[in-house]
């Protein structure tokens, strides 16, 4: 039994538009011996083609009659003809990256204009509105810590964050974000015993291993990071001024995880969050080990 195809094979297949088009043939089914192939290719070069797409695994002969494999016509309907309404709504969606550009523009109407221009075309069939107007719905808590992990590893200069939730991977990232420069301006709430300040605490006072207590030691001495204690409903975190996601909770379990959002580029929104946080922070209590060192 032939192997799979890997990725980097099955981009090289597309890659070649006479490939590409027997692909497109073998969609409906074609018969080799009464084929005839405008596309300037020897007749030694269309079967040198062909061969690969079936070693590939997306072509297979039935019947005397190539056709697509069930792996032939996903890749088929998924991607090439995906890209062909792409490529002919080119200017279109050129109009879309000029609306989102425009800062005198309100957002609402932003998502408007873009919902009215994928409807006038054949892109309506791929994508809607919400998937250009830059945000996305998650309902998963799982999604979320992947979301907000993802979020953190985009950041290049400042992030804001208010969190009731504990997850060793996306502190590992924000760590060594916040070691190679970003500002992280973190609002704790989770209970005293996780808590950000005790987990710092227990590294500097013994260490798994030298590398690390280097790392924390430098970031709570850096001033790069502003790390506060303060119970809040929900959690959210800004990233570069321009990218939120927040929570949204059920009131009738308001402990629990329901729903959160992530816009990707509104700064409007950023800015409000952002102003929400200070806010919140106005209040809130300076760890001990942050203290200790700004009295200095």
């Amino acid at each position: 039994m032939p192997e799979p195809a890997t990725m980097e094979q099955v981009f090289s297949i597309l890659a070649d538009r006479h490939s590409v088009n027997i692909l497109k043939m073998a969609y409906s089914g074609f018969k080799a011996s009464g084929t005839s192939y405008a596309g300037n290719l020897s007749k030694k070069q269309f079967y040198v083609r062909l061969k690969r797409l079936r070693d590939s695994g997306l072509i297979e002969k039935r019947n005397s009659t190539y056709r697509t494999t069930t792996f032939g016509s996903l890749l088929y309907n998924g991607h090439i003809k995906t890209i062909e309404e792409i490529l002919v709504n080119y200017w279109n969606l050129k109009a879309v990256d000029l609306l989102k550009s425009r800062q005198d523009f309100p957002l609402q109407q932003k998502e408007k204009v873009i919902d009215e221009i994928i409807k006038s075309t054949s892109l309506r069939n791929i994508v809607n509105g919400t998937h250009l107007s830059g945000f996305s719905v998650i309902k998963d808590y799982n999604r979320l810590v992947m979301e907000v992990i993802k979020l953190m590893e985009s950041a290049q200069h400042e992030v804001y964050m208010a969190s009731r939730y504990h997850d060793p991977h996306f502190s590992k990232v924000m760590f060594k974000k916040i070691a190679d420069g970003v500002k992280m301006h973190l609002l704790d709430s989770l209970p005293d015993q996780i808590s950000v300040e005790n987990r710092l605490n227990a590294i500097l006072r013994t260490p798994p291993n030298r590398e690390t207590f280097e790392m924390v030691d430098k970031i709570v001495k850096s001033g790069r990071f502003d790390l506060r204690r303060k119970v809040v409903a929900a959690s959210f975190i800004v990233v570069d001024g321009t990218t939120v996601c927040y929570e949204t909770t059920s009131y009738a379990n308001p402990e629990q995880f329901t729903l959160a959002i992530s816009h990707y580029d509104d700064q409007y929104l950023a800015k409000r969050f952002i102003d929400y946080y200070n806010t919140l922070a106005s209040d809130a209590t300076i760890p001990q080990v942050l203290m200790s060192i700004k009295e200095r």
